[in-house]
């Protein structure tokens, strides 16, 4: 049985000192997740002396985390209404449906039926002295169409230093996924952070967003050595 995060919030000092790697698990959004997930992020850059991050890092964080669930909430949405999401046709009835029909009150309910289902969103974070890597991933796998929406996005933002300035020029055709993301390359790039060592990797079963901080020189990252692999 899982415990309540008021039990697992007084459990994280000592769980950050602890560990250096650290997941959580959840199939909904709520102030609860959100909470403890923010006292996990500032425990683990107090430990690590880079306290400076915390606000960023809570920031994407909690974006990929929404959009992971979302995804997955969209995904069931689909199933339920037995429309095929990997079918262009029924993708775009499903997506008119979904834009019409869904709201806060449907997501929580949505959130119970993901988890009822299996289908989860997972943060991993893992630290040492020289860098932080967060893993976002959804047990549900991205389809064609929205993964060239998001890496038509990452591109577009590399140009923009403010996330207004880009939703000004992109509001026409800027969903909430493509505005999260862009505000990811945006603060990345604004604390100095390459704005590559965001990646979005899609499997068969699963999607997978990861974010690493550099705090050194010394560190490396895992685009790195998957590039030194080729």
């Amino acid at each position: 049985m899982a415990k309540p995060f008021v039990e697992l919030e007084t459990q994280i000092p000592d769980l950050v000192k602890a560990k250096s790697k650290i997941v959580v698990r959840s199939s909904r959004m709520n102030r609860q997740l959100e909470q403890y997930v923010l006292g996990l992020i500032t425990n683990i850059l107090s430990e690590v002396g880079q306290s400076q991050f915390v606000e960023m890092l809570y920031t994407i964080s909690k974006e990929l985390t929404i959009n992971g669930i979302k995804a997955n909430q969209k995904r069931v949405f689909f199933e339920d209404e037995g429309l095929d999401i990997t079918d262009e046709s029924d993708y775009l009835q499903g997506i008119k449906e979904y834009s019409k029909k869904f709201s806060e009150k449907m997501a929580d309910e949505y959130g119970k039926r993901c988890l009822a289902r299996g289908v989860y969103v997972q943060i991993k974070f893992h630290y040492c002295l020289d860098g932080l890597l967060v893993e976002v991933t959804n047990n549900t796998p991205v389809i064609k169409t929205e993964e060239a929406r998001m890496r038509e996005k990452m591109k577009k933002s590399m140009g923009y230093n403010d996330i207004a300035e880009f939703y000004m020029d992109n509001m026409d055709n800027t969903e909430g996924a493509g505005l999260g993301i862009a505000l990811i390359m945006i603060l990345l790039k604004n604390e100095g952070v390459d704005p590559n060592l965001f990646r979005i990797i899609t499997h068969a079963d699963r999607t997978v967003a990861r974010v690493e901080i550099p705090f050194n020189d010394n560190y490396v990252s895992f685009r790195s050595a998957e590039l030194a692999e080729i």
